[in-house]
C-alpha cells in the first residue's frame, strides 16, 4: 500500500515538472527604418538608418538585429563608409538603442524584399519585424 502511495505521489510530481516557465514581459521594442527609396541601383551602397526604441526603462543592452532576404540578393553591413562590418543572414548581431547606421548594397536586379527583425537577446520582449521592398535596376 505504501508503494502504491509513493508511486502516485511520484507520478504527480513528475507531471508538475513538465510545465514550462515561459516568462514574457509586456514590454515591446520597436524598430524604425528609413527606406532609401523604392528603386535602387545595382552594386551601389545605400544608407539605411535604423532606430530601435523600447518602452522598457531598465533594458538598455542586449538587443539584436536579425537580417535576411525574402527575395532578391543584397548585402547588409553595419557602420558607415569609413568603417563597416558585414552582417550575415539569419545571424543575430548586437544593436544599440537609438539611431544606428547601416548600409544595404543590392547585388541582383529585380524585386528585392529585406526583412529586419529586432529582438531582445533573452527574449523577454516581443520582437518587431520590418519588411522593406525595393526594385533593383541597372
Amino acid at each position: 500500500m505504501k508503494r502504491l502511495f509513493y508511486l502516485m505521489v511520484l507520478a504527480t510530481l513528475m507531471g508538475c515538472q513538465s510545465e514550462s516557465l515561459d516568462i514574457r514581459a509586456p514590454y515591446r521594442i520597436r524598430l524604425q527604418a528609413t527606406s532609401p527609396g523604392a528603386s535602387l541601383k545595382l552594386h551601389k551602397p545605400y544608407a539605411l538608418p535604423l532606430e530601435l526604441l523600447t518602452d522598457s526603462y531598465y533594458s538598455e543592452y542586449g538587443h539584436q538585429l536579425v537580417y535576411y532576404q525574402q527575395t532578391g540578393l543584397g548585402r547588409l553591413s553595419r557602420g558607415n563608409d569609413a568603417e563597416s562590418a558585414p552582417v550575415l543572414q539569419n545571424v543575430p548581431v548586437d544593436m544599440p538603442l537609438g539611431v544606428s547606421s547601416w548600409r544595404f548594397t543590392p547585388e541582383a536586379t529585380g524585386d528585392c524584399q529585406v526583412v529586419l527583425i529586432a529582438r531582445q537577446e533573452r527574449g523577454y520582449t516581443q520582437p518587431d519585424t520590418i519588411r522593406l521592398n525595393f526594385k533593383i535596376v541597372l
